[in-house]
């Protein structure tokens, strides 16, 4: 189905009741920023989270769908994407916490089974895997997937046909970002926790942080809650000129071959075996939680979260530096040094019809989240609308 846009764009906001530590100034401001890049990149439905200070306030701009069934709310779930990422790390810091698994340890040593091409591959530790250092290729994609446990199996014999892009810990750069990598963790948790990966995160993660409706599978979702992706159609490059196409709910089984996953992923759909590099399916409320509790850990010893303090700032402190630019990385956050906001560490998210942002600049207690059921929106959602909404918070 294709329809032109404009007319539908903002015509529902819905905002959760804020503390006193975001005024109506900043609320205003706040709202003007949404509106605006929402208007110019033609965005359909928006969250933002905002958490300062340990208070948690939310935002909520237009519709799930292009049909305009239903309102983003606070219930509005959303593909979060390579964000996901975030929390695979953090469950392979338990693992280390519990003494389970060594930062440095090789992935052979861990995983017999995996070999490759390429004996530079036996060199890959964990430490590699979450800095995207490991050499390791994009994407490993099944043409077949039977989308259950026994596709990491494959996962791992189609790696043995291939090689390494470089020796790993050689470089960093934006092109040595590895979602291979990260299927690869969630193989190590599935080895070291035995269980399945995603029981592993809901036991460990979602669950105690009382994340209770996120989910790596969206027919766990009701269909009035959950943001469908909204593509281009056509080959004009100015937003408010384009066409969209939008998904119905039942059309989300069928996404494998359609015009969605032309290159790589397919959009709430994406196979078993990458849930630990991007399937994870939550709600900027929820993310809310997850902020606080990673600023409470990392400003509080005492605290008893579900990382040590310790982990988190190890985490959050520069690994590899990607040469002559302000962003580094970190173990699975890259950390970008802005000369007049400080440190943050952030992970950004995009896949067809979706792109998101979670950013925390963590000696500011702040910390914000953007989602999005638009790639073609991530000008805005990872850059102009994230920093302009933090200048607001950021040295105050």
């Amino acid at each position: 189905m294709k329809i032109k846009i404009i007319s539908f764009l903002i015509s529902l906001t819905s905002l959760s009741v804020f503390s006193q530590e975001v005024g109506p100034v900043e609320l205003s401001a706040i709202d003007s920023i949404a509106k605006k890049y929402i208007k110019e990149y033609a965005i359909v439905g928006l969250s933002i989270g905002i958490v300062k200070n340990k208070e948690s306030n939310t935002l909520h701009y237009g519709h799930t769908g292009i049909k305009k069934e239903y309102p983003v709310s606070d219930s509005t779930m959303f593909h979060l994407a390579s964000i996901s990422k975030l929390f695979t790390a953090t469950a392979i810091m338990q693992l280390i916490e519990n003494g389970q698994l060594s930062i440095d340890e090789k992935v052979v040593d861990i995983i017999p089974e995996f070999k490759m091409r390429d004996e530079r591959a036996k060199k890959i530790t964990i430490r590699h895997l979450l800095t995207h250092t490991s050499g390791l290729m994009w994407d490993n994609t099944l043409k077949n997937s039977p989308n259950d446990t026994t596709s990491t199996q494959l996962f791992i014999q189609k790696l043995n046909k291939r090689k390494l892009n470089f020796y790993p810990g050689e470089k960093l750069s934006y092109k040595t970002y590895s979602n291979t990598a990260f299927d690869l963790l969630g193989i190590i948790i599935e080895q070291k926790s035995g269980k399945k990966f995603d029981e592993y995160v809901s036991e460990n993660i979602l669950t105690p942080l009382q994340m209770k409706r996120s989910t790596y599978y969206f027919k766990d979702i009701d269909s009035s809650y959950l943001a469908l992706p909204i593509v281009f159609s056509g080959s004009s490059k100015k937003v408010n000129r384009i066409n969209l196409t939008g998904l119905d709910y039942n059309d989300l089984a069928l996404v494998t071959n359609n015009e969605l996953n032309r290159k790589t992923h397919n959009v709430y759909g994406e196979d078993y075996e990458h849930n630990p590099s991007g399937n994870l399916i939550s709600s900027a409320s929820e993310l809310n939680i997850w902020m606080q509790s990673m600023m409470e850990s990392y400003s509080n010893a005492q605290y008893n979260g579900i990382l040590k303090k310790s982990s988190l700032s190890e985490m959050w402190t520069i690994q590899k530096n990607i040469p002559d630019k302000k962003t580094s990385i970190g173990l699975g956050w890259w950390v970008h040094q802005d000369d007049s906001l400080g440190r943050s560490v952030f992970h950004v998210g995009n896949n067809p019809g979706f792109c998101s942002m979670l950013m925390i600049f963590p000696e500011q207690s702040f910390g914000i989240t953007i989602l999005c059921n638009a790639s073609y929106a991530q000008k805005a959602v990872w850059n102009k609308m994230t920093i302009e909404i933090a200048q607001l918070f950021v040295n105050k």
